[in-house]
């Protein structure tokens, strides 16, 4: 009787996965230039702000994120609760200390000038 081991899938390799995942869904659902509309529209340094979304990897909460976007901690509280209300960031700490985490990484302005080949 052949007997099978069990194979079991390191954490990390885990949530690198669900992070592909939940990045492909965001791009076919929702779509990057919508992502990056909600993320700009009406802000002052459009590039502050993508900035500051990119950064949201899931270890940051209100403080870091706007120092990253170099604005007041209100200012970003505010705006953190709008992009989770649009659905674009979701909180992977708890209701004590929210860490943020994006949906996927915008591409900035440098890259978008880019031809796709020179990115990848």
């Amino acid at each position: 009787m052949k007997v099978e081991r069990e194979h079991t899938v390191p954490d990390h390799v885990l949530i690198r996965q669900n992070e592909v995942i939940i990045s492909l869904l965001a791009r076919s659902v929702i779509g990057v230039e919508s992502i990056r509309e909600v993320v700009t529209k009406g802000k002052k340094d459009p590039v502050a702000y993508v900035k500051a979304y990119n950064a949201l990897g899931g270890t940051i909460g209100v403080t870091e994120a706007a120092k990253v976007a170099g604005v007041s901690q209100p200012t970003m509280t505010v705006v953190l609760k709008s992009w989770e209300e649009h659905g674009i960031i979701y909180n992977a700490g708890d209701s004590a200390r929210p860490l943020y985490k994006r949906l996927l990484v915008l591409p900035t302005a440098r890259e978008e000038r880019q031809p796709r080949r020179q990115r990848e």
